[in-house]
């Protein structure tokens, strides 16, 4: 285990109408292999949180976010296998650059999930994330 948590961000984009899109994890990444998880990762040394965020989405959806804020911060689930992190989630309610597509070896897939569907996800990183899409919907923050 790291002796410092690593520090991550993570984008729920939620679109029109209301649906949700996540990136399914490429077999081959050592966190979460196989699991449907929001869009982003790590912060770079330096790197404010938005930044990251911005940066992140980009590089892997090809779009960049507009209108975006915090939900919640979150400790890692299972840093016994993945190493301690806080994992700060946002929803991206508006971006500009066309429709988010796969533009990295991040995701072997993307897809766009009404809450229920997210809810029936067995594979999905955190069990939470339907309901913090839910708080980026109707403009919440969790405390």
């Amino acid at each position: 285990m790291h002796d410092k948590a690593a520090r991550t961000v993570g984008a729920l984009l939620i679109g029109s109408t209301g649906k949700v899109l996540l990136g399914l994890r490429a077999p081959s990444k050592k966190v979460w292999p196989g699991h449907w998880d929001t869009i982003g990762g790590h912060v770079e040394d330096g790197e404010n949180l938005d930044d990251a965020l911005i940066r992140e989405v980009q590089e892997e959806t090809g779009v960049t976010p507009t209108e975006f804020r915090l939900i919640t911060a979150v400790r890692e689930r299972r840093p016994e296998l993945y190493g301690d992190a806080l994992h700060h989630i946002y929803a991206v309610t508006a971006w500009q650059g066309g429709d988010p597509a796969n533009m990295c070896d991040e995701h072997t897939e993307l897809r766009w999930f009404s809450i229920g569907e997210m809810r029936g996800l067995a594979n999905i990183v955190d069990a939470d994330y339907p309901s913090l899409a839910e708080l980026g919907i109707a403009g919440g923050v969790r405390p």
